[in-house]
């Protein structure tokens, strides 16, 4: 679009509104404290949206757990600002489960109707990409992908609890069918990550990571879990992600905090890969909740610090006791914890979105 010309009374010069210096624009973008005045302002034209390259500062938010009957309305608190904000969402997700946060800001939904459509919504600009059918009626989960991996398959596995042999089924936004990949027996008791075009599936009993191909099911290769550390009795719960540099991370949550590791990929001839421990992932952090986890670059959001995790946990207080949702920053080298302030009973993920998709 076009922008109209402001004549100046001093000298009669015109000024093109469209040439605001790149500084000028980010600082009143900073100002805005709506994500919709944000997004409106990116779209006033090609030269503003392309000058602003940073998210406003109220980022991350949390995600409200939608009860059921679902809510026409998502809800979020964003943790800098420490307000809650409640976003309408367009009447096809009425009857829609919220599987999970998928890649750029959207979010995978589940359809309730008798042919469960899959879409990806994104909550901001209510674009709906919808996908085929789900091919099975039974424990549907969300692989992934999270955050900003481009170019990747919407990934999800089903038939865990009641098949035995359980199934990865995954395809490319705008593909008409689910391309299926039916796992061996093995994978049951295993927690699976898809990053880069691989399934990482870690068992919970050997600790053992299984990497295969998901476009043909070849397995790639077996690492074993670090020593003495990887599979204590004080584990509880671990992720695989990919950092903003492309390394592979494990993330292991013990009861004394976090162990993370970096997997070495065994360049050197006769060499195995293997998980090596480390205490500083640089300018980055850890975003862990209840649907996965990914990476950010701490510069990416002005109010995020460098070399933390932040995690939503279920905290499990007796046989009687009802759970609390908590969420927490631990800097990864000192391992010093903070509890941060969240209003929701049941928070459910983490929520960033991507700049060029708002």
């Amino acid at each position: 679009m076009k922008m109209e010309k402001e004549e100046v009374n001093q000298g009669g010069e015109e000024r093109e509104w469209a040439n605001l210096l790149p500084d000028v624009l980010n600082h009143i973008a900073k100002c805005l404290t709506k994500i919709f005045d944000f997004v409106r302002f990116r779209a006033v034209c090609h030269a503003w949206r392309t000058s602003i390259t940073e998210l406003p500062p109220y980022f991350p938010w949390i995600l409200d757990n939608r009860e059921y009957p679902p809510s026409p309305n998502l809800t979020f608190y964003s943790l800098p600002l420490n307000k809650t904000y409640t976003i309408p969402t367009p009447r096809s997700l009425d009857k829609k489960y919220l599987l999970g946060p998928y890649s750029h800001g959207y979010m995978a939904t589940l359809s309730q109707r008798s042919h469960r459509p899959v879409s990806l919504l994104n909550p901001l600009t209510n674009h709906e990409i919808y996908l085929p059918a789900c091919p099975s009626v039974c424990n549907e989960h969300w692989i992934g992908p999270r955050q900003n991996q481009r170019g990747e398959h919407v990934v999800l596995s089903y038939g865990l609890s009641c098949s035995k042999f359980p199934k990865l089924v995954f395809c490319h936004p705008g593909q008409k069918n689910w391309h299926k990949l039916k796992l061996g027996s093995a994978y049951k008791n295993c927690r699976h990550f898809y990053l880069k075009g691989k399934l990482f599936s870690v068992q919970s009993r050997t600790g053992v990571t299984k990497v295969t191909n998901i476009t043909n099911g070849a397995t790639l290769a077996y690492v074993v879990p670090p020593p003495f550390e990887g599979y204590s009795t004080e584990r509880s719960d671990e992720h695989i992600v990919e950092d903003s540099l492309g390394d592979i991370l494990r993330v292991s949550d013990v009861k004394i905090g976090f162990h993370v590791y970096r997997l070495d990929v065994g360049n050197k001839k006769g060499s195995s890969p293997c998980w090596v421990k480390i205490s500083d992932i640089g300018n980055q952090a850890i975003f862990i909740d209840m649907d996965g986890a990914f990476v950010l670059r701490a510069g990416e959001l002005s109010q995020i610090k460098r070399n933390s995790i932040y995690r939503l946990k279920t905290f499990f207080r007796g046989k009687r006791a009802p759970p609390t949702y908590e969420a927490w920053r631990m800097e990864i080298d000192t391992r010093k914890c903070e509890r941060l302030h969240c209003p929701f009973e049941k928070p459910k993920s983490w929520f960033v979105p991507n700049l060029h998709h708002l």
